[in-house]
């Protein structure tokens, strides 16, 4: 038994091919950065950090020891803020770039990366949250 594949040029295929960067990745290699911020009371609890290689942002997770209501959460890449004002679900939460085709958000390295918990409620808790990249193959591993 065998089959064909017939295919017209010039269609949608061909439109999605066009799409300009940032709707396909250039960077294949996964990265999660993990990261821990301990809320002692009430008030902003912010956590700042950087890579020092780019990176493309695909998503961040967040996941609470106490899920409050009014405590919201918010992520700052460089100078845009793209997370505003998330609040909590009682539920650990992802929030995504784009589709799942893969709209990636660019980060040069050294770029800050800033998360800032609101804990309104002031309960004391502990917040953590994974954000995950891609980034390019690294020289070593490629000459290995």
């Amino acid at each position: 038994m065998s089959f064909s594949v017939s295919y017209v040029t010039g269609g949608v295929i061909d439109k999605v091919r066009q799409l300009p960067y940032p709707h396909f990745s250039i960077y294949t290699v996964p990265y999660i950065k993990g990261r821990r911020i301990e809320v002692t009371g009430g008030g902003v609890f912010s956590d700042t950090f950087s890579l020092p290689f780019p990176v493309e942002f695909l998503s961040i997770a967040f996941a609470a020891s106490e899920y409050c209501d009014g405590d919201y959460w918010e992520l700052t890449l460089g100078d845009v803020k793209v997370c505003e004002t998330i609040y909590t679900k009682e539920l650990p939460e992802s929030v995504s770039m784009g589709n799942s085709f893969g709209i990636v958000y660019p980060l040069e390295e050294n770029t800050p990366i800033k998360f800032d918990f609101y804990n309104v409620s002031g309960q004391p808790k502990s917040v953590w949250y994974n954000i995950k990249f891609l980034r390019e193959e690294e020289d070593d591993a490629v000459s290995e």
